[in-house]
């Protein structure tokens, strides 16, 4: 009998120790940072195309519909950089015009429970004349928890052909 006890205890161990229960921070976390870029008819760069992997542990990342009213009107943020004399140098656009801003909206996708999603955006950059620009982007949980920050590192936009 005690052979029998053993054997059961050490492959509940076996058991156990293979299923392994991923565990998130609740604070989100970013990784797997990668991009892409659209072109126009003319060859020019149009679009680049961000995407990434997050984690959360308590499930709240995204908004609703009817979050509309900051800081819940917008969760992921991306800095946009314009190499400048060989440095990479932030710009910051009016707040008045948003269409220039680069915030976007995840929408909602934990229900409360650890939570693993991708997270594809387009971004505009057909009216950018710099030809080497960089992106910094980060997203925030419904409670306004934020994550580690990715960059894309140098994108040299093609001009037409």
């Amino acid at each position: 009998m005690k052979g029998f006890l053993i054997t059961v205890s050490v492959a509940a161990l076996f058991f156990l120790a293979c299923n392994k229960i991923d565990e998130y921070d609740k604070r989100p976390k970013i990784f797997d940072g990668s991009y892409s870029s659209m072109k126009d008819a003319s060859g020019r760069d149009s679009s680049i195309i961000l995407k990434f992997t997050f984690t959360d542990g308590d499930g709240n990342v995204g908004l609703t519909q009817r979050d509309t009213v900051p800081p819940y009107d917008r969760n992921l943020l991306i800095d946009y950089y314009e190499k400048q004399n060989g440095q990479f140098t932030k710009i910051l656009f009016p707040e008045s015009t948003d269409t220039l801003n680069f915030y976007y909206r995840i929408k909602q996708i934990g229900n409360g429970q650890m939570t693993k999603g991708e997270v594809e955006v387009s971004i505009n950059v057909s009216f950018i004349a710099a030809d080497t620009i960089r992106f910094d982007y980060y997203i925030l949980d419904r409670d306004l928890n934020r994550s580690n920050t990715i960059s894309t590192g140098p994108i040299v936009l093609s001009a037409p052909h």
